[in-house]
């Protein structure tokens, strides 16, 4: 926001994309100043270099600085957030004690999307001065309109009261006063629907350099903008123009579903230093690679991965009693953990467990043993207490979901009524490749919760190494689906609604959909089919839905209270040998629900705006209200 000259400098036009050509680094001799704004080759140059910053969202930086990111995938009504240290207690938790104007995961977001809308504007206005009829010219146009419509629905979607300029700094306009004041809502969507009408009517469908707009992904974003409610007047969404953009993308046949819900995110290619995802079924994909031009660096030097693989990942090698030592770092069971964000008890009971292959796809629902010395068995007892029966049984019958071998749920089973097995012992004779089972650990919320496996990378980093390379897929052709069968739904149309909610349902395993749908079943194929994805995808989706929707999906699902959070096993004791004790870790579950009992709709359906960004901006910009 300061008044000062940003221009695209020699050392920032960098060659990025997935294609080794497209990775390779420009030599900087090459280039100049009038090159890049004169030339339309140039000015192609320009626009490659908003993909790099467009990736940096991904790379979260220190522990002590913003970790936007972390932010966005957090505080919605299907996401368990373990962790809340520093300043993202407030994004994850909605404490209102960290989510202030000074929060650093919110001013980090503010400034990566003005950043990516200074660049575009520069972009934009010299291209605009160039010949409209030279191919070079509209594909850097319009590619250049996507980031900026992208960027300011982003900050639309998360702070609604968004300063909005499409003005570039100049040599001649650079002392001029500006007024900074809060946009009207409808202008800025008004420009964000004309950017990208004009990348859909000149991008091809197709590119050679995946992970480039294409008129796909366009038609895919203005039908998520055509049902964005305009100052949450959901009569303001364009129906009409959703089904259109919906409808282009199915009858082009270049998009399609494959075949299991696991191969959506595996990569059709893989190497030490990338994971490429390139399916029918992706329709933008942010592209890694740990060489020069592939990943950001750090002040060293250093290229840095991305964290999505560890985060959502338990920290199952840090099993404590009674698992210590026998449970350690393995690639096939996902690598290095850092566990941040897990699906929580909520959104795993919308699944049909037995027929939805989403539940075991898009999730590793135990870990095993993979320590245990051959010689050794190891051995565990577990005297079981009134309070034990809450969790091993279920209406009456031994607990399916707890990895329990099936020689204890044979035991389990003959006690009658279930009350009789209060003090018997189960014994427990453990060898690698077992299941731990789910209470059988120190702490079971940290160490083996149920986790999201569409970040899985074993391919781009070694067993030890936090960060990866593997491509993370921000637009898919399942959300298309879903869009389309939303806005035939709000339409009236149950024919069509069906025809499109069926896709991602059938696709699963589920039987054939004919019954009316409605706008919660809507909610809960979007929470089974695209949890933990999109960079606040659920968060966005409960927000379009209305005030009233979201507040009852958080304040009543948001975060986790599952009863296996307050246990804790202790093995080998002389004061409980052999039990669980229930209040070790209450305090800590408490926080573990913090999200439901913390949010107030009418203050954190939307950010804070940055007070940095206020003083920048001359003091006088209006703060969000519940923030001052």
């Amino acid at each position: 926001m300061k008044n000062k000259l940003i221009l695209i400098t020699i050392t920032t036009v960098l060659l990025w994309s997935c294609s080794n050509e497209f990775l390779k680094e420009k030599n900087e001799t090459d280039l100049s100043v009038a090159f890049i704004y004169d030339t339309p080759e140039g000015i192609g140059f320009a626009v490659t270099a908003l993909y790099p910053i467009q990736r940096y969202m991904g790379d979260y930086g220190d522990i002590n600085y913003s970790l936007p990111t972390l932010g966005l995938l957090t505080g919605d009504d299907i996401t368990f957030t373990r962790a809340g240290e520093n300043l993202w207690k407030g994004t994850a938790w909605y404490d209102p004690t960290a989510l202030t104007s000074a929060n650093k995961d919110v001013e980090g977001f503010w400034n990566y999307n003005y950043k990516i809308i200074g660049r575009a504007n520069e972009v934009i206005f010299y291209a605009l001065k160039m010949d409209q009829n030279n191919p070079l010219v509209t594909q850097a146009l319009s590619e250049a309109y996507c980031f900026r419509a992208q960027a300011y629905f982003n900050l639309l979607r998360r702070f609604d009261n968004i300063y909005f300029t499409t003005d570039v700094v100049t040599p001649y306009n650079i002392n001029d006063a500006k007024v900074y004041s809060a946009a009207d809502q409808a202008v800025v969507m008004t420009q964000i629907k004309s950017d990208l009408d004009y990348a859909i009517n000149h991008l091809s469908w197709t590119t050679p350099q995946t992970g480039r707009y294409t008129k796909g992904a366009s038609c895919h974003i203005k039908a998520l903008v055509d049902m964005w409610p305009i100052n949450d007047d959901l009569s303001t969404m364009d129906l009409d123009d959703a089904i259109l953009n919906v409808e282009k993308i199915k009858n082009q046949g270049i998009y399609s579903l494959v075949a299991q819900p696991q191969d959506v995110f595996g990569p059709a290619t893989f190497s030490g230093t990338s994971a490429k995802i390139n399916n029918s079924e992706s329709i933008m994909v942010d592209q890694w690679n740990n060489a020069i031009g592939g990943a950001p660096a750090n002040s060293q030097g250093v290229i840095n991965g991305h964290r999505m693989a560890s985060t959502f990942l338990s920290r199952y090698d840090l099993s404590s009693s009674p698992n210590k030592g026998f449970v350690v770092t393995d690639l096939e069971q996902g690598g290095t953990p850092w566990g941040r964000i897990y699906p929580n008890d909520y959104l795993l009971s919308l699944y049909d467990k037995v027929n939805d292959k989403r539940f075991n796809q898009y999730y590793i629902q135990y870990f095993k043993f993979n320590n245990i010395p051959v010689s050794t068995p190891l051995v565990r007892t577990l005297v079981i207490q009134a309070h034990d029966l809450n969790y091993l049984y279920v209406n009456g019958q031994p607990n399916p979901d707890l990895g329990l071998p099936d020689a204890i749920i044979t035991q389990l089973q003959g006690y009658a009524p279930i009350t009789t097995a209060i003090g018997k012992i189960l014994t427990f004779n453990f060898k690698n490749g077992d299941k731990i089972p789910r209470f059988m650990a120190g702490n079971y919320a940290n160490e083996i919760h149920p986790s999201s496996s569409k970040y899985f990378d074993k391919w781009t980093r070694p067993v030890t190494e936090n960060r990866g390379f593997k491509d993370v897929l921000v637009y898919r052709y399942a959300e298309t689906c879903m869009i389309g069968a939303e806005a035939y739904l709000r339409k009236g149309n149950q024919a069509k609604a069906l025809e499109f909610y069926n896709l991602t349902w059938e696709r699963a395993g589920n039987a054939k959909r004919v019954s009316s749908l409605t706008l919660q079943d809507i909610l809960d194929e979007d929470a089974r089919e695209f949890s933990q994805e999109g960079q606040g995808h659920r968060w966005y989706v409960l927000k379009r839905f209305g005030a009233a929707t979201m507040s009852a999906q958080i304040n009543t699902y948001g975060g986790s209270d599952n009863y296996l959070m307050k246990i804790f096993y202790v093995a080998n004791t002389t004061t409980l040998p052999g039990k669980t004790n229930i209040t070790t870790n209450v305090t800590n579950a408490i926080n573990y629900k913090s999200v439901r009992t913390n949010f107030n709709v009418n203050v954190n359906r939307r950010w804070p705006i940055p007070q940095s960004q206020i003083n920048a901006m001359g003091g006088n910009f209006p703060q969000n209200s519940g923030y001052n």
